[in-house]
């Protein structure tokens, strides 16, 4: 009898399509979000206020959702992190080389004041937080019986998908799939990178990072995209590589332990 209830629970949480809901749910929120600005005709800033919003509230609404759903947020990759003997510390030096590489090829935008700075960087961290506590914190947790390979795959294929509307903004079709390429990628040494430090921390302090240096970046680069999201693929390919590389050696040493 208590095996039937476990296996109806189970079968009830569906976690793919909850992770498949979750990851459309944020990205409706803030497409709504553009929506309302455009016909409320909003300036840039409030674009961006309307847009950082929506990111806002799901932050909070998955904050929720993790605290109810586990008794600590370890569970989702929220571990103290010890940079002075965490060996995989040295993963995360090219995330911030893969961070820098746009302002150092456009030179920052001098013409910011300090209110836009101050507002790029807020929506920034609101973006990073939310984007990983739902791709590689949430989602992870929901589809850890499925094993890392599925989660892996599964989660950088969603995270590229859905963020094909901006990339979907160019008219160059070269441009458009590199974009798309962009997004799977790093979506993929992402979720590689929390397999491998069970740690979500360097992850949001990344992924916010990288997008306040791309906001922060002189806009005259956008005529230089091309060639950017190219070298961004290179450094993701490579790194990827290397770390699928390590995680495969961990699998095998961690076999050949429990085999001896």
């Amino acid at each position: 009898m208590t095996e039937k209830v476990v296996q109806v629970k189970v079968k009830k949480e569906r976690p793919i399509l909850f992770s498949i809901f979750i990851g459309i749910l944020l990205t409706l929120l803030v497409s709504v979000a553009a929506a309302i600005s455009v016909i409320m005709e909003f300036e840039e800033d409030g674009v961006i206020i309307a847009q950082g919003i929506a990111f806002l509230i799901m932050g909070i609404a998955m904050t929720i959702y993790m605290k109810r759903r586990a008794t600590s947020f370890v569970a989702f990759g929220f571990k103290k992190l010890n940079l002075k003997s965490q060996k995989a510390t040295l993963f995360y030096i090219p995330l911030l080389i893969i961070a820098i590489v746009q302002p150092i090829m456009g030179g920052l935008n001098v013409e910011l004041n300090v209110s836009k700075i101050v507002l790029l960087i807020v929506f920034s961290l609101f973006v990073g937080y939310t984007e990983e506590v739902v791709f590689r914190g949430i989602i992870r947790e929901r589809l850890i019986s499925k094993g890392p390979l599925f989660y892996i795959v599964f989660s950088s294929i969603l995270f590229g998908v859905l963020h094909m509307a901006n990339a979907l903004s160019g008219t160059d079709v070269v441009e458009v799939l590199l974009q798309v390429l962009n997004a799977f990628l790093i979506g993929l040494i992402l979720a590689l990178l929390i397999e491998i430090s069970n740690n979500i921390w360097p992850l949001i302090a990344f992924h916010f990072l990288f997008d306040a240096l791309a906001q922060l970046t002189n806009p005259e680069i956008a005529d230089r995209s091309l060639e950017v999201v190219s070298i961004l693929n290179i450094f993701y390919m490579a790194y990827g590589i290397f770390l699928i590389a390590v995680l495969v050696k961990r699998r095998k040493l961690s076999n050949n332990t429990k085999i001896n």
